[in-house]
């Protein structure tokens, strides 16, 4: 708008619109009170309430004409009575105020401090960006309408849960010692069980070549030879099945432990 146009229109709301020019020996601050008055009437029809306000601020100076302060003041006020208000919190889940939150108003207008303080803004669609200390935030919008005060615009943050230490995977039990003790056994009876029966087998060949001439204590070696390969052979498969029974209890124990821990920490995780 020319400022023509804006001092033609600021005098024809005063009631002069029959003189479209201030007289010449006008002030150029009183040419800018003219146009503040009509720039204010202009803001306030767009909606912008906070540019409109600031305009009838300026054309309230003790420079601009008596009638132009007047309207200027009558507008002022319409205007803040127009213009809509929100208050910002920002709480814990009990409704406790949160210290040290700030905000950031529709991506622009920063508010350092929640102070319980209305904040002025024009009507419409706005969107509030509330930031703690520890850097979590909540995005909220609204939309006021004129006139209307001290809307409440609340951001609410639930406290992050605890964090769960990670427990220890079950150090692995060592071997029972005496798994080792009985297969060393069953090896070593195994061994001596081969010995006893090769002898064995050696004085029963003798024997069939001096049968049936030979003599009792050849026929009671041969005997005793085969009698304790027996024996041993018994101790061998006993102290093997032992042993092996021990190995592989040990070893199902760890597993079965491995398995419920993995399973508790899974299930830790999920819920």
């Amino acid at each position: 708008m020319s400022s023509l146009g804006v001092r033609a229109m600021a005098l024809s709301s005063l009631g002069c619109g029959f003189l479209l020019t201030p007289p010449a020996d006008a002030s150029g601050e009183a040419h800018a009170c003219i146009e503040a008055h009509a720039a204010g009437q202009f803001e306030r029809d767009a909606g912008h309430l906070l540019a409109a306000k600031e305009q009838f601020v300026a054309c309230t100076a003790a420079a601009c004409p008596a009638m132009i302060r007047r309207e200027c003041v009558a507008l002022g006020e319409s205007v803040v009575a127009m213009t809509p208000s929100v208050v910002l919190f920002a709480q814990d889940a009990d409704g406790r105020a949160i210290e040290g939150a700030r905000a950031t108003v529709d991506g622009q207008r920063a508010i350092l401090q929640l102070d319980g303080r209305p904040l002025e803004l024009d009507p419409g669609a706005h969107r509030f960006e509330l930031t703690l200390r520890d850097g979590r935030s909540q995005t909220l919008s609204a939309t006021l309408s004129s006139g209307e005060k001290y809307r409440r615009i609340v951001g609410t943050f639930v406290a992050a849960p605890p964090k769960v230490p990670e427990l220890p995977e079950p150090a692995a039990k060592g071997r029972n010692p005496l798994a080792y003790v009985f297969g060393g056994v069953g090896l070593a009876a195994l061994g001596a069980w081969g010995i006893f029966a090769l002898d064995g087998r050696n004085k029963q060949n003798e024997l069939e070549r001096c049968a049936p001439h030979c003599q009792p204590s050849d026929v009671d070696a041969m005997r005793k030879s085969y009698t304790i390969a027996d024996v041993l052979l018994g101790v061998s498969i006993v102290s093997l099945g032992t042993g092996t029974y021990l190995f592989l209890k040990q070893t199902d124990e760890q597993t079965a432990q491995g398995t419920a821990s993995t399973v508790w920490v899974q299930a830790r995780g999920r819920f």
